[in-house]
């Protein structure tokens, strides 16, 4: 009986967010859901999901925390290191190995997901010093979005307390951001390659003729239907043999696998497969 009744108030939660804010919350995992919505219950001091649901209607500001909460990912500079090694050493030389034989100039990368942007970064970085290496002259595009429009605005002003930086290199922390007292920005000659938008996975996307897509630990919120969308959305804006990768917990499974072939399994590293 109390489990039947929690699953009718989380669709009820779910309509009401969406009558009051246009966010679609249906294609997340309910078990997600329903651990981040008892956050904020926990956060806000109410008993239960009724009594939450009041404290909504009467606090309006509590849309945006419920929202950020349940939309925004745990995120880092150079994230799970091997993946940026793999993307430095394997990806990036072989997709720019492919433009230069090509003869284009643009290399175009979306990091979907990006929440506050320091993964948006170190992918920027990462090619930068690539680029900057090999002596090759390419324009890198790397294009952050998330649902979240504050994960947005902070990440466009790339600047992060010092203690995020710990974990960077010394040669690349001198090289690509600008260490101030007690925060770390990113250079100006990064932030002319990276833009930030606001977008909705599910809707269709702003961006085209991507060589990369990295979403990572994303789609392991969303349902299966939710996740075949997304995937499906990538694949339409992927460049012929266009890399996508995503979370070490996330997995390619079912139809979707027509098209993307795994090539890293480790790292989860797919290939667009056309």
């Amino acid at each position: 009986m109390h489990a039947t009744r929690s699953v009718v108030d989380i669709e009820e939660l779910v309509e009401f967010v969406a009558s009051e804010c246009g966010t679609d919350l249906s294609k997340y995992r309910r078990s997600c859901l329903r651990r981040r919505v008892g956050l904020r219950i926990t956060t806000v001091g109410c008993s239960d999901l009724e009594g939450y649901m009041e404290y909504l209607e009467g606090h309006p500001g509590e849309m945006k925390q419920l929202l950020d909460v349940v939309t925004i990912h745990v995120t880092d500079f150079f994230r799970d290191r091997d993946v940026f090694d793999a993307l430095y050493n394997r990806v990036f030389p072989e997709i720019i190995g492919e433009k230069l034989v090509d003869g284009m100039n643009k290399v175009r990368v979306w990091s979907a997901g990006c929440s506050t942007g320091e993964e948006t970064y170190s992918i920027a970085v990462l090619l930068l010093e690539l680029l900057r290496k090999e002596h090759i002259v390419l324009r890198p595009r790397i294009f952050g979005t998330d649902l979240s429009e504050e994960a947005c605005r902070f990440a466009r002003q790339g600047v992060y307390a010092n203690r995020r930086a710990c974990g960077i290199p010394g040669r690349i922390v001198k090289r690509y951001f600008d260490m101030d007292g007690s925060t770390c920005r990113v250079a100006h000659h990064v932030k002319r390659y990276v833009k930030f938008h606001v977008h909705d996975l599910f809707s269709k996307p702003p961006l085209s003729m991507l060589d990369l897509v990295v979403c990572r630990n994303v789609l392991i919120h969303f349902n299966p239907q939710a996740r075949s969308t997304v995937l499906t959305n990538f694949h339409s804006v992927m460049n012929r043999g266009g890399i996508l990768v995503l979370g070490k917990s996330e997995a390619i499974t079912g139809p979707e696998l027509r098209m993307f072939e795994l090539i890293d399994a480790r790292n989860k590293i797919y290939q667009r497969v056309t």
